[in-house]
């Protein structure tokens, strides 16, 4: 069947938004119940889809919402990685016209790659990084503070439960 058949049922990488359930009907099945969040690759449609052919969900099993959507691609050297980048900060710009670039010592990772939306508290992060190979890779990630901080006490808990 064409990919646009199922587009209908899901969301576009930009589309998800952090905070709320994944939209798709299927969205909870194989849950990860031995972990505090269950992780999925979702591939991607519409005018990022070019550029990320597929993205990662992770969401809090405790609330079924979104907590990070994570978007990679690699890239063969530096330049490439510069050029994919930029195409990547054109469409991010387009997605959430209302993000600004956050100085780096507000940011949360204390980066300059950070863009926020103050409002919100949601904030997404576009950035190429090295990796442990030969290769550089375009990283693209939508986070929010709240979420942060419930995925850390999610995290916390396991561990501690873990440790007994």
């Amino acid at each position: 069947m064409p990919a646009t058949l199922f587009a209908a049922e899901y969301l576009s990488l930009f589309e998800v938004e952090v905070g709320k359930a994944f939209s798709h009907p299927n969205a909870l099945l194989n849950k990860d119940t031995n972990r505090p969040t269950t992780q999925f690759r979702v591939p991607n449609h519409g005018a990022s889809a070019t550029l990320f052919p597929e993205y990662t969900i992770s969401y809090l099993n405790k609330s079924n919402k979104v907590a990070i959507v994570t978007a990679e691609k690699a890239a063969r050297n530096w330049n490439q990685g510069g050029v994919l980048k930029e195409k990547a900060a054109k469409l991010a710009t387009e997605a959430f016209p209302n993000y600004k670039n956050t100085p780096k010592e507000l940011s949360q990772f204390k980066s300059g790659d950070e863009h926020s939306h103050n409002e919100s508290g949601t904030y997404y992060v576009l950035r190429c990084e090295g990796t442990y190979g030969p290769f550089v890779y375009l990283h693209f990630q939508v986070r929010s503070k709240s979420q942060d901080i419930e995925l850390k006490a999610a995290w916390d808990e396991f561990f501690k439960t873990k440790n007994r």
